[in-house]
């Protein structure tokens, strides 16, 4: 019997806040931009649709310390997109630890006999998330109630973003003012309003950013938010309501997101 011609692989990421962060396609994606300077054209060479090279460039941003990529206007191209020089750090770095990690498993894959029983070991588990919304902050205040919590997170823009949750979700994660945390919204659960400081709402997030993008369909739209610091937040809304609110890029709104819908994670 022919002895099969097994090898160890393991798909490589590099995760923040238990959120996948730069992986191999993102990684393509970036020296992409780097070479052709247009998220179409990377895309493309990436061999990814540009709705996902758009959502995959705004988690990046979002997680980052500081911006990876920066939109250039005006000049002979028209403008376009480029790294930044934290952009073109994370890409060397990622590449010198994919050198190791090629390394790592080809090590591994002389020194098992029986590939079979020891293989799931070396996979990380990681969470599958359907948020587009994941914000890397601090927390910076948590106020307790008789069952439930107020915790703050000053995320590198500046902005906070509010969480009501469990006083033993506080306990269970160990929330303290201070420690870095993460924090999720899903796009349904974001609200848009262009005149917010006129309206009467209980929402305690209210977010004033500047639409980057939006994109119709027949029912729902997807609108992108820059929020400062390269950070963004996405909202899916129907496209009557986008129609109703005249809503256009580079129109100043608010983000408005009720603290039950915000999720707190740690490391």
């Amino acid at each position: 019997m022919t002895k099969p011609n097994v090898a160890v692989t393991a798909p490589l990421w590099v995760q923040k806040n238990a959120q996948n962060f730069l992986g191999g396609n993102r990684i393509d994606l970036l020296e992409q931009i780097d070479r052709c300077g247009s998220i179409s054209t990377a895309a493309k060479a990436a061999g990814m649709s540009y709705k996902t090279a758009w959502d995959a460039l705004n988690v990046m941003n979002n997680l980052a310390d500081q911006p990876l990529t920066v939109a250039v206007t005006g000049g002979s191209g028209g403008g376009g997109t480029r790294l930044t020089d934290e952009g073109k750090k994370v890409v060397r770095l990622y590449r010198l630890i994919e050198v190791e990690h090629r390394g790592m498993l080809a090590r591994l894959g002389e020194s098992f006999d029986d590939f079979n029983n020891y293989f799931p070991l070396l996979q990380r588990i990681t969470m599958r998330i359907s948020a587009k919304n994941v914000f890397s902050g601090t927390i910076c205040e948590i106020t307790r109630d008789i069952s439930v919590a107020q915790v703050v997170l000053l995320l590198k823009s500046g902005n906070r973003i509010t969480a009501v949750i469990g006083n033993d979700s506080v306990a269970a994660l160990a929330l303290e003012v201070g420690v870095p945390a993460y924090a999720l919204v899903k796009a349904s659960s974001v609200m848009i309003a262009n005149e917010a400081g006129t309206l009467s709402i209980s929402a305690k997030n209210l977010i004033r950013g500047r639409i980057t993008r939006i994109t119709e369909s027949a029912v729902l739209g997807e609108v992108i938010l820059d929020i400062g610091a390269g950070e963004t937040i996405t909202a899916t809304i129907t496209d009557s309501s986008v129609k109703n609110l005249a809503l256009k890029e580079g129109d100043e709104v608010w983000a408005v997101v009720k603290s039950t819908s915000v999720i707190v994670g740690v490391e």
